[in-house]
């Protein structure tokens, strides 16, 4: 089990976005937007953010790499879920 605190694990995900020509900055930008108000929508928002392991950042990466393809952004952010 790894743990990042929120802006390191925002980071990896944002660099793991930013490595996909379809996606780039402005994709990770969308993502960290979307999911800041995603956290703060939360009881108590978390200040560390509890992993497996480092697959799981691929996994959110790629689910939302899918759901902008889909143009389906919003049901990603219903489910979305660490």
């Amino acid at each position: 089990m790894i743990k990042l605190s929120l802006d390191d694990f925002i980071y990896e995900v944002r660099e793991e976005l930013c490595c996909f020509e379809e996606i780039g900055a402005k994709g990770a930008d969308e993502w960290e937007k979307g999911f800041r108000e995603w956290i703060s929508r939360k009881r108590s928002a978390p200040k560390e953010i509890s992993l497996d392991d480092e697959s799981v950042i691929f996994e959110i990466a790629d689910e939302y790499i899918e759901a902008a393809e889909q143009k389906n952004t919003e049901s990603y952010w219903k489910n979305f879920s660490l």
